[in-house]
Order: structure tokens, then sequence, then C-alpha cells
């Protein structure tokens, strides 16, 4: 199981990088297209860039050979090919996580804002009486996002309906500002390397 994380500068601007918007085929520039603000724009770009060098790096197909199927909610997965993969992203980073089987990765901000409303839409009563700090929240929440994404399902389902403190083959990863969850066989051992957006967009060495 590998992990990539991408740390975005917050200063960095949709015109810095809008030029690679060229380096996608127009049916994913459309999911890029249809955010509004800058900041989505911006990690929805660099997250099509990440995913697709990433795939061509470890399946040697080309870009145009690269599509993609949808599960019975939603989640993403390389048509015709073995190679398992996770998305997410929160502000200042993107996320990707690659396997051979099913996998899930979630990632989030520790700083984050939470509202105390939050705990009882998100938590179990075992994990409300183990939560001591907005962090802790923090970190149960990605582990559960994770495993809903390994299932397929996504927050489709009540995460009420998923104790953290007792997932099977799920980790949580303190990466500086980011908690990084991980769930699949191996996250215990996951592996997480750390990019930058310019060692990124030096994969495509022009504007495709």
């Amino acid at each position: 199981m590998d992990v990539i994380l991408l740390r975005a500068d917050e200063k960095l601007t949709w015109n810095e990088i809008s030029g690679y918007m060229g380096c996608l085929s127009p049916h994913r520039r459309v999911a890029v297209e249809k955010k509004a603000q800058d900041a989505d724009k911006i990690n929805t770009l660099l997250s099509r860039l990440l995913i697709i060098s990433e795939i061509k790096r470890r399946t040697g197909l080309s870009e145009k050979k690269i599509s993609f199927t949808l599960g019975s909610f939603g989640k993403p997965y390389l048509k015709g090919g073995e190679l398992q993969f996770s998305m997410s992203h929160t502000r200042g980073a993107v996320c990707a996580a690659f396997a051979d089987e099913e996998i899930g990765v979630d990632a989030e901000r520790r700083d984050r804002t939470v509202k105390k409303s939050m705990y009882n839409r998100v938590l179990t009563d075992e994990e409300q009486k183990a939560v001591h700090s907005d962090e802790d929240f923090i970190r149960f929440w990605v582990q559960k996002e994770a495993f809903l994404k390994r299932l397929g399902v996504g927050i489709t389902r009540d995460l009420r309906g998923v104790n953290s403190l007792t997932l099977p083959d799920t980790k949580v990863f303190d990466k500086g500002e980011f908690f990084i969850a991980v769930s699949g066989n191996g996250a215990q051992s996951a592996q997480i390397t750390e990019i930058t957006v310019n060692e990124l967009l030096g994969r495509f060495t022009k504007l495709c």
C-alpha cells in the first residue's frame, strides 16, 4: 500500500496552474470547471493530475487509455485494470492511495473547526467517551471515512454505525498539520510519500 501526500501552498493561485487544464481530457476538465471557488478548482485539478500521473507510472498506460468506471455508490475504479486507488483532499493537500485490493484514504487538517453538534452526528457513544479534544474527533472521523471509502459506500452510510475504535486494517497517521487515515490490507505499514506541487507539475514537461 502506497500513499502520496501532495502539499499545496495555500497562496497558490488558480492563474498559476490553470494552464495545466490542457493536460486533462475534455471530460475531466468539466469536473474542474464546475467548481465555483478557485480553491476548489485548484484542489480538483491537482487531484486529477496526481491520479493520472500515478496511474501512468504504476501501469504504463498512456493517458488516452486511462478510463474509469463507477461502483454502485460512485466509487471510481480503473477500468480493465487491477490497480485500486482512493483519493481525498482538504485545504492545502491532496492525498492518493494505491494498492492491489480495495483501499480507502481520507485526509483532514488537524486545525479544522469542529462544531460540538457534529459529535453526536458522527461518533458512537463509545467514541464520545474516548474523545478529549477536537483533534481526537478528527482522528476518529478520518478513520471512518477511509473505512467507508474502502467499502465503496463513502458518506452514504451513517457514520455512527462505524466504530473507529474497532475498525480492522485501518490506521491514522499524523503528518504535521494533517491527519491521514488509510484502510485496507497493509494499512498498519503503509508508506506515505510527500511531494510538492512543483514536483507534480514537473511530471508534465509541457502544458500538454
